[in-house]
């Protein structure tokens, strides 16, 4: 199910930048043609932004501390001349 819901997530952000794209940049179309891109970018927002939540899951983010490094032991050797 996890992969049904990646797939939908990267559909859904595609669909959000190419209709964002083409409802800032369609100058010259009919009037309703930028609201109709919007609505589409809106939906497609909704979609990415839901199957994200649904990948996530309610995980709380993970963060480790950075390791601490363990103080170097020196070998000291003893040459005998």
């Amino acid at each position: 199910m996890q992969k049904i819901y990646a797939i939908t997530c990267v559909v859904g952000w595609g669909f959000f930048y190419a209709f964002s794209y083409l409802a800032v940049t369609s100058l010259n179309d009919a009037a309703w043609m930028p609201a109709t891109y919007a609505v589409l970018a809106f939906a497609g927002f909704l979609t990415g932004m839901l199957c994200w939540v649904r990948i996530v899951g309610g995980k709380a983010p993970s963060l480790r501390p950075a390791p601490v490094r363990a103080p170097r032991r020196r070998e000291f050797t003893r040459e005998i001349a």
